[in-house]
């Protein structure tokens, strides 16, 4: 296993970019940021005009957060650490659920794109992949992250953060992964590229409400059909098997023979 690191080239980035027909913001590529959803937020926030499809993208992130603010290890030059602007405009609140969904799918198609690696979704924010380096043995090992953060009555920031070089030394032990680890590209240019352009078109699919969307995430989800115990907010815990994902992006479990709706929970498979 070998690792090759050194910083974004701004001049591929822009390159690849133009030649995907891209329209939107050019990314801002930071050496170092505390955390680049806050740094997005804190732009967002100081003007109100800033376009859709604005990025930060930070070499390294001194304090990259995930969900519940869990520490999210960002060493230089190692992973994709990027946020992305949305205006969800005249969508409805209640449907901005989807966002960290769509992301998630973005993301997890964009890597495929470079290198058909076996990537799943994990509800409601990772993405996984069945690994033989997971525990020693064949298991489920996080690859990457989504955390959709609101910043304003209409912002939302979707933080993205993919283990693209990281060695095992470098990554908690049986529970991540990276892309060099398993075999993938690690083109962080041609990944940055492929992400902002899927998140476009879902994004495109959510504003239409095209089926496709639904129909590719609960095919991409791993936790469908799953048995399941989610710790829910409050200290209470649901056990039971999903079914699916609302159109509000939430969680649909079967438990005592009642379908209940979770919108927010960390779901530990129990059956994989």
């Amino acid at each position: 296993m070998q690792s090759t690191r050194g910083p974004l080239d701004p001049q591929r980035v822009r390159g690849l970019l133009e030649a995907a027909g891209w329209n939107g913001p050019a990314p801002d590529l930071l050496p170092t940021v505390g955390s680049t959803n806050a740094e997005l937020g804190a732009l967002a926030r100081a003007d109100p005009t800033l376009s859709e499809g604005a990025c930060v993208v930070g070499e390294e992130q001194t304090q990259g957060r995930g969900r519940h603010d869990r520490t999210w290890f960002s060493p230089v030059h190692a992973g994709l650490w990027m946020s992305v602007l949305v205006r969800p405009g005249a969508m409805a609140t209640a449907d901005w659920g989807w966002l960290a969904l769509l992301a998630g799918l973005a993301a997890r198609d964009a890597v495929r794109a470079l290198h058909p690696l076996p990537l799943e979704l994990k509800w409601p924010n990772d993405l996984v992949i069945r690994s033989s380096a997971c525990g020693g043995g064949s298991g489920i090992a996080k690859v990457g992250g989504i955390l959709a953060e609101v910043v304003g009555a209409d912002a939302v920031v979707l933080g993205i953060g993919i283990n693209v070089s990281l060695t095992p030394a470098e990554l908690p032990t049986g529970s991540a992964t990276s892309l060099l680890i398993e075999g993938g590209s690690t083109d962080r240019e041609a990944l940055l590229v492929g992400i902002l352009l899927q998140v476009r078109h879902r994004l495109d699919q959510w504003r239409s409400a095209d089926p496709a969307l639904n129909r590719d995430y609960l095919a991409a989800c791993t936790t469908i059909g799953r048995l399941v115990d989610v710790q829910l907010p409050g200290d209470r815990r649901l056990h039971g098997v999903v079914q699916g994902i609302d159109s509000e992006g939430h969680l649909l479990i079967e438990s005592d023979g009642h379908v209940q709706t979770v919108a927010a929970g960390d779901v530990i498979h129990a059956t994989i």
